[in-house]
């Protein structure tokens, strides 16, 4: 008899891994203990050698899809003899917990036929769940992850759920959430007045979306707001209590069979919408969506349609009961004429909602109902967004079931506790601790008081759940954004280095840390703003970047940039700065002379001291929208190159285009595109699918001519710009036919949301540095004086 101990670290708590062990265990005739730890999962095993190897080579195919292992580390020991193999409770202890926070996944298929069968306990319950499926994240309050330890420690098993819970062959052993209809959280629905209402919840659901009443749905990480998707006034009413008058709107359909009218699928996209994180897909949308849905309404002069799958039991049962209560499975699968409006719950710009009490409250003006459950949600999450109209696909937004992201930093020395707090828009939270990058939910735009406050709750959680306290904490180089304010604020109250991290930088550090790039590459930054060490406004640039340090090697031509920030929100500025320089001043006066503030834009104009310059890709888009009078006022972000692209997208792109761009010592400048665009007399989609083959081109041409110039053959793409799958997928597929290694980011977003990552990583390596170098890079050293 030997004993065999087993350290496993990685995503082992909370996916059903100490069932299987035992399991596996049971079958090799092994005895022993498995327990739950701060760093992982310990076994204890003994038998004979033979079944001990079996045991060790056996282990990872035995496991669930979500179970992960980072490292299993096996010594024998001297011990005492065990009679049997049990699961003992979780072991405390000091360790620094290396744990991996389980995500939230969708229901498995088990879970959802036992739902749909009125002989089983669970027939219509929709908190069911298993060790393979539901809530994870979302109910955690600290690790490991454990009943007590979550919100459902305010609901006891009953003797049948204890049962399950006890019995080594049941799917539901050692499931934490386990609940039932006798012991588990309640459903019920309310008026505005937060009054429960008389009979079953899920009829009256049904019944007020079938009237084209809105509907407030607690989910497992937060509230959607629904309505039916087929009903004009419903969407449209939604919009005006939503504010959000043009902002395109998801739509939730049953499956993925329910969505061949509406939008084209692959497999890989069919395969990531059933998948366990039941994203939300921006996919190109079938010209028969317009017979199902209300169109117009729901994605105004759009190409593509967002999408997603029921996430919750919750969900799959509202399509039960509008399907009459079928029984069986088969209903799961076929086709469903019913689709729902699903965006977050929240007011405008304010962070999703979560509790029962704040939904009531802010959502009085919203919801005609509410459906409502007594499971407290710990931690809220949007849904995770996917740009997947071309390859490669492109995360929008990380969510529930993809967050948080645990990603190992491979062979960077290894630093504890660095944490980063992103930028502004689309901002989420990273620490770094044992060589791994803790990446948090997308917590939104610090333009609200209740998002910047959302972060610092996200911080402290993530910081207390890995016990991890900062020793170092990094921010965008903007001075203005909250998370740069509240990042030199932590810094002095717990006397921590802090450092500023260059907005490109930053970008092109994210897609470095997820691909484990050390060597020097090329990386080109397309996004709408990045605050240049020089105070300038960039958001078009080549770098060449290295753990130490970045170069500029070149830029977009600088357009003007009229009233600042408005500019970015009014096109029709950028389009006029345009006209004004090629000298087109009749057209300039014959297109914008009736906007409000034309003839004090023409007084800044004439003055260049007056008039901010940026070399921003995604202002380029807004001034081509702009000329081709397809978008003059946005109403959200980026609102007019998602116009752009849409109209592209209606016609072919010309496949040898003009050379309309100039390329002089590693300034790239679409200005004789901009002059083209300026007197174009064909249609706008003409025009828009001109402006994308030449950017496409010169972008190409450009990349291709600093590789040769540096060397440097591996190049990374990234920044909010490459959400244009036009865009993204031609020009890569360019530079790949000429030679080139092209990184784009797949784990992690493109855009803002993956800045704080980014930043970690460029600290991690700055922390390498001698200290007289890395006092001169910091903003803030304790105790120095001078430091602001």
């Amino acid at each position: 008899m030997k004993t065999l101990q087993l350290s496993v670290q990685g995503q082992v708590q909370g996916v059903g891994f100490r069932p299987e062990v035992y399991r596996l265990a049971r079958d090799l005739s092994l005895v022993g203990q498995v327990c739950n730890n701060r760093t992982g999962v310990e076994i204890l095993l003994q038998g004979a050698r033979a079944q001990l190897d079996a045991f060790v080579e056996q282990l990872p195919a035995r496991l669930t899809s979500l179970a992960v292992i980072r490292s299993l580390q096996t010594r024998w020991l001297e011990a005492e003899a065990f009679s049997d193999f049990r699961i003992l409770a979780s072991a405390a202890g000091n360790d620094k917990p290396a744990l991996v926070i389980p995500p939230d996944t969708r229901p498995c298929s088990q879970c959802l036929a036992e739902m749909s069968d009125p002989d089983n306990r669970r027939w219509r319950y929709p908190f069911i769940n298993c060790t393979a499926c539901g809530p994870r994240y979302s109910l955690i309050h600290q690790l490991p992850y454990d009943r007590p330890y979550t919100s459902m420690a305010a609901f006891e098993l009953c003797s049948s759920c204890a049962d399950e819970y006890a019995d080594p062959g049941n799917r539901r052993f050692h499931a934490q959430p386990n609940a039932c209809p006798d012991c588990g959280p309640q459903l019920w629905c309310a008026d505005a007045e937060g009054q429960r209402l008389e009979g079953d919840p899920l009829a009256l659901a049904w019944s007020a979306l079938q009237q084209g009443q809105i509907l407030a749905v607690k989910g497992v990480s937060g509230f959607h707001l629904l309505c039916a998707a087929d009903q004009t006034a419903a969407v449209e009413r939604l919009r005006a209590r939503k504010q959000r008058p043009d902002k395109p709107l998801a739509v939730m359909a049953l499956n993925t069979a329910s969505l061949e009218p509406l939008v084209e699928l692959d497999q890989e996209a069919r395969q990531l919408l059933q998948s366990p994180a039941a994203p939300l897909l921006l996919l190109p949308a079938r010209s028969s969506a317009q017979e199902h849905l209300a169109w117009q309404q729901l994605a105004p002069g759009m190409r593509d349609l967002g999408v997603l799958l029921p996430s919750s039991p919750l969900h799959w049962l509202l399509f039960h009961e509008a399907l009459g209560r079928p029984r069986g499975e088969d209903w799961m699968q076929q086709a469903s004429p019913h689709y729902w409006v699903a965006t977050s719950a929240n007011l405008s710009g304010q962070p999703l909602v979560a509790d029962n009490d704040q939904a009531l409250q802010q959502l009085a003006a919203i919801a005609d109902l509410w459906l409502l459950h007594d499971r407290d949600i710990v931690t809220a999450q949007d849904d995770p967004v996917i740009q997947a109209a071309a390859r490669p696909f492109a995360l929008v937004r990380p969510g529930r079931g993809g967050a948080p992201l645990h990603l190992p930093l491979a062979e960077v020395p290894c630093q504890e506790g660095i944490l980063a707090l992103g930028g502004f828009l689309k901002t989420s939270s990273c620490l770094i601790r044992q060589g791994e990058a803790c990446l948090s939910q997308y917590i939104g735009d610090l333009d609200q008081a209740a998002t910047c406050e959302r972060l610092e709750a996200s911080v402290e959680q993530l910081c207390n759940l890995l016990d991890t306290r900062p020793r170092l904490v990094c921010s965008d180089l903007h001075p203005d954004f909250y998370s740069s304010r509240l990042a030199e604020r932590l810094a002095r109250e717990a006397q921590i280095p802090w450092l500023q991290v260059q907005h490109h930088h930053a970008h092109v550090a994210a897609v470095m840390a997820e691909y484990g790039l050390h060597q020097e590459v090329l990386g080109l930054v397309l996004d709408g703003h990045g605050l240049g060490e020089d105070g300038q406004a960039r958001g078009g640039e080549v770098l060449s970047v290295t753990t130490q340090g970045f170069t500029r090697l070149g830029a977009l031509a600088p357009l003007s940039l009229p009233g600042g920030d408005a500019a970015a929100r009014e096109p029709w500025r950028l389009a006029a700065a345009v006209l004004q320089q090629l000298g087109e001043n009749d057209r300039l006066e014959q297109q914008f002379a009736r906007e409000p503030h034309f003839q004090v834009l023409l007084k800044v104009l004439q003055r260049p001291g007056l008039c901010p310059v940026t070399t921003s890709g995604g202002r380029l888009f807004d001034a081509a929208a702009g000329l081709l009078g397809i978008c003059t006022h946005q109403a959200y972000e980026a609102q007019a190159a998602l116009l752009l692209e849409a109209a592209a997208a209606t016609v072919s792109l010309p496949i040898s285009p003009p050379r309309l761009w100039t390329l002089q010592q590693g300034e790239l400048s679409f200005w004789p595109l901009l002059a083209e665009l300026a007197g174009w007399t064909g249609s706008r989609e003409e025009g828009a699918a001109l402006f994308h083959a030449v950017l496409v081109d010169g972008l190409s041409e450009w990349l291709v001519q600093m590789a040769g110039k540096t060397g440097l053959q591996q190049l990374v793409l990234t920044g909010g710009c490459f959400f244009n799958a036009l865009l993204r997928g031609q020009l890569i597929a360019s530079l790949e036919a000429r030679g080139l290694q092209v990184y784009f980011p797949s784990r992690v977003s493109p855009g803002d949301a993956g800045l704080s990552l980014g930043q970690a990583w460029v600290a991690q390596w700055a922390l390498q540095e001698d200290e007289s170098r890395l006092h001169e890079r910091l903003s803030y050293v304790p105790g120095r004086a001078g430091s602001h």
